[in-house]
C-alpha cells in the first residue's frame, strides 16, 4: 500500500494570499514617466505659441460683452480716467476746447475765477445779469464758510459721454434763481407779559372786605373799583381833615377881625401876632390831612371854603365812591371808613385771593391784573452774537408747540452777560391784540439781520464741498448744442443764507445759469476720481 501525503488545511479566516509583482527596471520606469508628460508639454506649447503670435500681432483677449455677442467698442478709444471716448476728451485733448486764462482768486468774494468780476465767464446765452444786491456787504454781515485759495479743483471739467448719459447716471438740473432769503440769529427765548402792565395789588390800610366786584378772568377798565375795604384809618383820616378844615375857618376868621382893630390899636399887636400864628399851625394841619387822604387813594374836596361844615362831612362820607357802587352796597355797610381798590389801567383780572369779609392788611397781595394786549419777548442771545443785533431789527418767534409765529422789534439789548448762560437779553415788544398770546411761552427767536428779497440760490443737495472748499456744478451754455462736448464746469462758491430747500450762493453763480442738483454727488466723485488718476491736482 502506497502512503498519500496530505497538505496541511488553513484556516477560514486566513486572507488569500496575492503574489507579488515583479519589480521594474529603471529603464522601464524612465519610459513610462516620459510617456505621461507628453500631454502637459503639448498644451503648454500650444499656450506659448499662442502667447507669442497674440505678443507680434497686438491679438487680445475678447471681452465678456463680445462673447454674449453685444456690439464691440473700440478699447483704443477710451479715456479710463475720465470715462469718456478719448477722441472727444476734452481735458486729455486740450485742443478739442482749451480753457479760459485763469483769473486767480477773488479776495473780494472769496472764490476762484469771480464771476461777478468776470460775467463774461457766465454759461448763459445773451447778456449776463448780475445780482440785485451787495453780495460783497452780504458776507461781511456773518462769519461765511471760506474756501482755500490753493484749492484747484475748479480747473477741472466734468464730461459726459453723451446727453443721456446724465439721466442714466440720475444727474437733475435746476437753474439758479431768485427768491428771499434771510440771515438771521437764532436764540430762545420766553413770551412774558409786559411787567410794566401788570399790577399787584394790596389794601392800604388793614381791614375787612366789605364786597368783592370782580372775580378772575373780569375785564376792568382803569380805576374801576374790584373791591371795597372797610378800615377804621380811613374813617379817622376824613375826620381829622374836616377838624382841619373848621380849624383854618376859625383861625382865619379871628385874624380877619383882628387886623383891623389892631391897625386903630385898639387890639395890641402880640394879639394879632398870636392869631396869625395859629392861623399857620392849622394851614399845616389842613395840609396834612389833605395828604392822608391822598395816600389812602382819595381825592380831597378843593373847594371846601365857603361851605357848611354838615355839607363837607356828607361829602367825605363817601368820598371816591361812585351812585352804583354804594347802591350794589347793603344798608348796613354804607359807613365812612369804606376805601376802595381800583385798578391803575385797563386789563385783564389774573389772579384774586380775597373773599367778602376776609380780614386782609397791606402785605398781602387780593389781586392782580395784566394788560395782555402788550408782551415781552425776551430772548438769550449768545454773548459773539449779540455784538450784531441792533435796535429796530424785525424779530419772528415761534412758540413750543405752536403754529403761530409771532413778530416785533428789538426794542432793548442789555448791556450786561449773563454769568452762568453768558448770553445777553434781548427784549421785543410783542403786540397781542387778539389775546391769543400767553405769559410764560417758550419758544425759538429768529433775530433778522438781513431780508433779501431778491437772493441767488440753489436746491441745497446742488452744493457740493471738500474740508477746504464748497462747489457747484454749472452745465455748459453750448450742451445741448450737436457738436458741442457735454460737461459741466466747477465753480467755486461761496455760502449765504440758507432754509430747508435752498441755500443762497453771494459769489460764483449767476441768475439764470443751470447747475447740477440732484445727483451732483456723481459728478464730485467722478471730478475727485479724475484728480486722482492724473495725482491729485487738488493743491499746489
Amino acid at each position: 500500500m502506497s502512503a498519500t501525503v496530505m497538505a496541511p488545511s488553513r484556516p477560514a479566516s486566513s486572507p488569500p494570499q496575492v503574489e507579488a509583482a515583479p519589480a521594474l527596471s529603471p529603464r522601464r520606469r524612465w519610459r513610462l514617466t516620459a510617456l505621461s508628460a507628453v500631454p502637459n508639454l503639448v498644451v503648454f506649447s500650444m499656450l506659448g505659441g499662442v502667447i507669442y503670435i497674440g505678443h507680434h500681432t497686438g491679438w487680445k483677449l475678447p471681452n465678456f460683452s463680445s462673447l454674449l455677442g453685444a456690439a464691440s467698442v473700440a478699447p483704443d478709444d477710451w479715456c479710463a480716467e475720465h470715462l469718456v471716448p478719448e477722441s472727444n476728451c476734452i481735458e486729455c485733448r486740450t485742443d478739442l476746447l482749451p480753457k479760459n486764462k485763469p483769473h486767480g482768486f477773488c479776495l473780494e468774494h472769496g472764490v476762484a475765477e469771480c464771476v461777478l468780476h468776470h460775467p463774461e465767464l457766465a454759461q448763459v446765452k445773451g447778456v449776463p445779469q448780475l445780482p440785485k444786491y451787495d453780495t460783497v456787504a452780504a458776507i461781511s454781515l456773518l462769519a461765511r464758510p471760506e474756501n482755500n485759495s490753493r484749492n484747484l479743483m475748479h480747473l477741472g471739467r466734468v464730461q459726459l459721454s453723451s446727453a443721456t448719459s446724465a439721466a442714466k447716471a440720475g444727474i437733475d438740473v435746476d437753474v439758479v434763481q431768485e427768491r428771499p432769503m434771510q440771515d438771521a440769529i437764532t436764540a430762545n427765548g420766553e413770551l412774558m407779559f409786559d411787567p410794566t402792565r401788570v399790577g399787584h395789588l394790596s389794601a392800604r390800610v388793614p381791614g375787612a372786605v366789605a364786597k368783592v366786584f370782580k372775580i378772575i378772568g373780569d375785564e376792568v377798565a382803569a380805576g374801576e373799583v374790584l373791591a371795597l375795604i372797610d378800615a377804621s384809618q380811613v374813617g379817622q383820616a376824613k375826620s381829622q381833615f374836616l377838624q382841619a378844615v373848621v380849624q383854618h375857618k376859625l383861625r382865619k376868621s379871628t385874624v380877619d377881625r383882628l387886623q383891623p382893630l389892631s391897625a386903630d390899636g385898639a387890639v395890641p399887636q402880640k394879639s394879632l401876632l398870636e392869631a396869625l400864628s395859629a392861623l399857620q399851625e392849622s394851614e399845616v394841619a389842613l395840609i396834612a390831612s389833605q395828604q392822608a387822604l391822598a395816600n389812602l387813594g382819595f381825592n380831597p374836596p378843593e373847594r371846601w371854603e365857603g361851605r357848611e361844615s354838615r355839607s363837607l362831612a356828607d361829602e367825605l362820607r363817601f368820598l371816591g365812591l361812585s351812585h352804583g357802587v354804594l347802591a350794589s352796597l347793603p344798608e348796613g355797610t354804607k359807613t365812612a371808613n369804606l376805601v376802595p381798590i381800583r385798578a391803575p389801567f385797563e386789563g385783564v383780572l389774573i389772579a384774586s385771593h380775597v373773599v367778602a369779609g376776609e380780614v386782609v392788611d397791606t402785605a398781602k397781595p387780593l389781586f392782580t391784573i395784566s394788560d395782555p394786549r402788550r408782551m415781552w419777548l425776551v430772548l438769550n442771545v449768545r454773548q459773539e452774537d449779540a455784538k450784531r443785533v441792533r435796535r429796530g431789527q424785525s424779530v419772528r418767534f415761534q412758540a413750543d408747540k405752536a403754529d403761530r409765529t409771532v413778530e416785533g422789534t428789538v426794542s432793548w439789548i442789555s448791556p450786561a452777560v449773563d454769568e452762568q448762560t453768558r448770553t445777553v437779553q434781548v427784549r421785543v415788544a410783542v403786540p397781542n391784540d387778539d389775546g391769543a398770546l400767553q405769559d410764560k411761552t417758550f419758544g425759538a427767536g429768529r433775530i433778522i439781520l438781513r431780508d433779501e428779497p431778491h437772493a441767488m440760490v440753489v436746491p441745497r443737495d446742488a452744493v457740493q464741498s471738500t474740508p477746504d472748499a464748497s462747489f457747484v456744478f454749472v452745465r455748459d451754455k453750448n450742451y445741448f448744442d450737436e457738436q458741442s462736448p457735454k460737461f459741466f464746469h466747477v465753480r467755486q462758491v461761496r455760502l449765504g443764507a440758507r432754509d430747508e430747500q435752498y441755500v443762497e450762493l453771494l459769489a460764483g453763480v449767476l441768475p439764470g445759469e443751470v447747475i447740477a442738483s440732484k445727483g451732483s454727488n456723481v459728478l464730485l466723485a467722478q471730478l475727485l476720481r479724475s484728480n486722482l488718476g492724473a495725482g491729485c491736482g487738488c493743491h499746489e
